[in-house]
């Protein structure tokens, strides 16, 4: 399957999920250009970025760890496939023109709660149940990621 602008999404759903963080950190990098004149929210985006380019590499230790177990069912993973998508065109429209505090701190509040009821719904992981525990943890990790993007925007707004 392919997006708008003919870049792959991944059907597996451990792919998918990858993939997922590893655009989380591209929209979050954006962000770190984007306010490349303002050092400490720069820096603030950057080490955003970090945290989801380690969610997807923990993805990939436990899908490594996991290799050999079985996968027990498909999982329709639309939902995720267009939150894929919109994590794209979200990054695509930062690098086009830039945002603001608010609509940066508004979009990544949308990113993490939806990372987060993502991680949370196991069904969609159903197919790899070996990976529950770590996604109910990221799910509660991208929560407080969320929470923590209200205080940030009072300081950095």
């Amino acid at each position: 399957m392919t997006d708008s602008e003919g870049s792959d999404v991944p059907s597996n759903v451990v792919d998918l999920a990858v993939a997922i963080e590893l655009e989380c950190a591209a929209l979050y990098e954006a962000y770190g250009r984007s306010f490349s004149k303002r050092a400490e929210l720069s820096t603030f985006w950057k080490l955003y970025a970090e945290a989801e380019r380690y969610h997807a590499a923990t993805i990939r230790i436990h899908q490594a760890s996991f290799a050999d177990a079985p996968v027990s069912g498909q999982v329709d993973p639309s939902g995720a496939q267009s939150f894929l998508r919109d994590l794209r065109n979200a990054r695509v429209n930062v690098d086009r023109g830039g945002a603001t505090v608010k609509e940066a701190m508004g979009k990544a509040r949308w990113v993490e709660e939806s990372a987060a009821e993502l991680h949370g719904r196991t069904q969609f992981f159903q197919s790899h149940p070996q990976l529950a525990e770590l996604f109910t943890k990221m799910a509660e990790e991208d929560a407080a990621h969320r929470d923590l993007l209200t205080t940030a925007e009072a300081k950095f707004g």
